[in-house]
């Protein structure tokens, strides 16, 4: 039935405004209050020293074995002199992308202070990735069903990924001064009409770069300018 709001009173028409903006202002809070998805589990009281930092992409693409062919080509130059050049081709993989994203905004949200990068280097890398399955109460509920369930959403399995990140600290003078690694995993329900597991990677990277912040963080060595020419014994 329409409403005609011509005939509302004064004290219904302000209750029904009240009403209105309230849900204006709700829809606005919760669009607001959505978080980035690089957001970590964690926020750092204080930053380490600015240092250079470099993400080790060639290892995290032999991690997630995203290296496809690698080519080498033989150049005869002047005074025949042979020159070898190498040339590698790499298999698009959103998982590594957000790997090195995720490193990326760790680096610059949590690690490192600002600054001209003086302190010395971190380099970034992961150095395990391993993505299995394993049979769940849905697998056998599946089988009893002749496939009957799993044809209807019901999960056939669990998605397990395990994930490693490792983190070294090298002084002013290239000595390698601290090695620290974190550990994540995180878990997924498989079915026919949910396949993807970019998100379930999202949340073991979350909690491997927990891990090895943690490890970082509590590392008193790390809490100041890496000394210049002291090799870490």
């Amino acid at each position: 039935m329409a409403i005609n709001y011509l005939n509302l009173n004064p004290t219904a028409m302000k209750i029904r405004y009240t009403i209105a903006m309230i849900g204006v202002v709700f829809v606005t809070s919760a669009a607001a209050a959505q978080k980035s998805v690089y957001t970590f589990p964690f926020e750092n009281d204080y930053r380490l020293p600015s240092m250079q930092a470099l993400i080790k992409t060639d290892e995290i693409s032999t991690t997630y074995q995203t290296v496809g062919n690698i080519y080498s080509t033989e150049i005869i130059g002047m005074g025949d002199e042979t020159v070898e050049q190498t040339s590698t081709s790499f298999i698009s993989d959103v998982q590594v992308l957000d790997a090195v994203r995720f490193l990326e905004f760790y680096l610059e949200d949590q690690l490192l202070a600002p600054g001209d990068g003086s302190g010395g280097l971190v380099e970034l890398s992961i150095i395990y990735h391993h993505e299995h399955y394993r049979m769940n109460a849905g697998s056998v509920f599946g089988i009893l069903t002749f496939g009957f369930a799993t044809l209807l959403g019901v999960p056939y399995a669990t998605t397990v990924i395990d994930l490693e990140t490792e983190a070294l600290f090298y002084d002013r003078e290239d000595y390698l001064r601290a090695t620290h690694r974190g550990v994540g995993r995180a878990k997924k329900l498989q079915s026919l009409y949910s396949m993807s597991t970019r998100k379930a990677h999202q949340r073991a990277l979350k909690n491997s770069l927990e891990n090895l912040n943690a490890n970082i963080m509590s590392d008193p060595t790390l809490a100041k300018a890496l000394p210049v020419g002291v090799i870490n014994p």
